[in-house]
């Protein structure tokens, strides 16, 4: 099977995979799988730059990066977080596993495929670049539904009321 009807089945695949996905779910988890294609499309483009390694083939027009970036690793992100959400140590678990697996075995096989070739960073060095950025999507679906926020700890309760809009105390003392 040729380079080009495997990158092309992995995007389509994945992306028919949404169908089984209930509309608030990836409604919910769009825009942390956006920011995550996102983070990966900057450390593909400085992997680049820095000779990290080179993409020897793209399915146009993607020039520099895989497609797997708008296809697998942006849906996966979608059914990580439904499974995990709110279960931080799962989360990074399953995360863990799926990046040992990406780093490892699968990046070895399209480094054999003619599809990548790694240059100056170790397969070590990728799954924790891809750990931390796995940290950071956690982090911002927390902040998208408001659980980061550093003003949560601050709410104010709906009893209190400016000074202004208190009613006067009834003090007969003052005349």
């Amino acid at each position: 099977m040729s380079n080009q009807v495997l990158l092309w089945a992995s995007f389509v695949s994945s992306w028919l995979s949404v169908i089984f996905l209930q509309k608030a779910e990836l409604k919910r988890y769009m825009p942390v799988a956006l920011f995550g294609a996102l983070i990966s499309t900057i450390v593909v483009e400085a992997g680049v730059t820095l000779n990290w390694w080179l993409t020897k083939e793209t399915v146009f027009p993607f020039i520099n990066m895989p497609i797997f970036i708008y296809g697998s690793f942006l849906i996966g992100i979608i059914w990580i977080f439904k499974y995990t959400y709110n279960r931080f140590w799962l989360f990074l678990a399953i995360n863990a596993v799926i990046d040992l697996i990406l780093t490892f075995p699968l990046n070895n096989w399209l480094v054999n495929r003619g599809i990548l070739q790694m240059q100056n960073i170790s397969n070590l060095q990728l799954f924790l670049v891809a750990t931390g950025s796995a940290v950071l999507l956690y982090w911002y679906q927390l902040w998208q539904e408001g659980d980061a926020s550093p003003f949560k700890k601050l709410s104010i309760s709906s009893s209190l009321q400016p000074a202004a809009n208190k009613p006067l105390e009834d003090n007969k003392d003052d005349f």
